[in-house]
């Protein structure tokens, strides 16, 4: 039997910018579990840090690279987080090896192991399959958001005012932060911080608009140590509702959420029911008048960053990816010890 160290473990995720950074980050959080004894298969064009290994596909829909790594057991288990390949070609794969999706629509897959890890996923979502893992105890985000939240009291009496961080996904390509800015301009605000990443179609415009403020910032943000400083130093946080707000909600930090699509409903919905923040909406459908409205009210409340108390601050303890490790960590025993 082989050891698990020994172990190749696969990923087939979207590396397109028009799908955001979320899925690359969740599952370079995953393959920190693996200790980076991973190969990730991506787009076309793409490159990945030094540290892992990559394998580009011919096309954004294509696994063919992948599924032959599995299949010629160059790899011992495969990933997908992405959409963009047909399911009939995952759960064909799922009969050739060990396969796992990570999976924030609710797909109703047959054969391969499911990880649903969003705020409001459940078990109880699948009706096709008993390998289902649901639920932020899975949450692939690192270990120090947890970590510092728990110091949280040491800075809440630290007074801070006016002071609004926005944050809606590093590249941001329906430009949705325009529209944010453009509706707080003339607020009272003391300083405005965009985080955003220096590739993003949009910066240039971005940094335009944030000259018309009295103090403010644009910056690309590569560290959650970084990411957690710049959260200290801000009160009023407005952000997107994908794999950020678990991290903020595991940091413990209240902030305006909104939805860009889909996926992230079932984040913002339990997100709301928990009382966790502001519940903005889905972005893409509100009108310009009621955007305006919700940010003046968020504005205007100008309150401390930090949620008081709230049940998930020990269920999201930053240890998802190594639940997830050990899960396919067992499955490839059992596997080897069958053949």
């Amino acid at each position: 039997m082989k050891k698990f160290n020994n172990f190749i473990i696969g990923f087939r995720v979207t590396t397109s910018n028009l799908y955001g950074k979320g899925h690359i980050v969740r599952c370079k959080e995953l393959a920190k579990a693996f200790k980076y004894k991973v190969i990730f298969f991506t787009d076309p064009n793409y490159k990945f840090d030094h540290m892992l290994k990559t394998i580009p596909e011919s096309s954004e829909s294509t696994a063919d690279n992948a599924i032959d790594a599995l299949k010629n057991k160059r790899i011992n288990a495969l990933f997908f987080d992405n959409y963009n390949i047909d399911k009939g070609i995952i759960e064909q794969s799922s009969q050739i090896g060990i396969c796992a999706v990570i999976d924030d629509y609710k797909i109703q897959w047959n054969n391969p192991l499911i990880f649903s890890t969003n705020l409001g996923s459940k078990v109880s979502h699948y009706k096709n399959n008993k390998n289902v893992f649901a639920g932020p105890e899975y949450a692939l985000i690192p270990k120090i958001f947890y970590d510092h939240g728990l110091l949280n009291s040491e800075f809440k009496n630290t007074k801070i005012t006016s002071h609004v961080l926005i944050q809606m996904g590093a590249i941001d390509s329906k430009n949705n932060i325009k529209r944010i800015l453009n509706r707080l301009l003339n607020k009272n605000i003391k300083h405005i911080t965009v985080i955003l990443n220096k590739h993003a179609p949009h910066w240039k415009e971005i940094k335009n608009i944030l000259k018309l403020f009295n103090s403010s910032s644009l910056i690309e943000v590569n560290t959650a140590k970084k990411m957690i400083k710049l959260y200290r130093q801000h009160n009023l946080i407005i952000g997107a509702s994908g794999l950020s707000l678990i991290e903020r909600v595991s940091l413990g930090i209240y902030y305006l959420a909104f939805s860009l699509n889909e996926n992230q409903d079932a984040n913002i919905k339990e997100f709301e029911k928990n009382k966790l923040g502001v519940n903005g909406g889905r972005i893409d459908r509100i009108k310009d008048s009621n955007l305006e409205l919700i940010l003046k009210n968020f504005i205007k409340e100008d309150r401390s960053q930090y949620i008081k108390n709230h049940s998930y601050g020990k269920i999201l303890d930053g240890q998802g990816s190594m639940r997830i490790a050990n899960l396919i960590k067992e499955k490839i025993l059992n596997r080897e010890e069958i053949l």
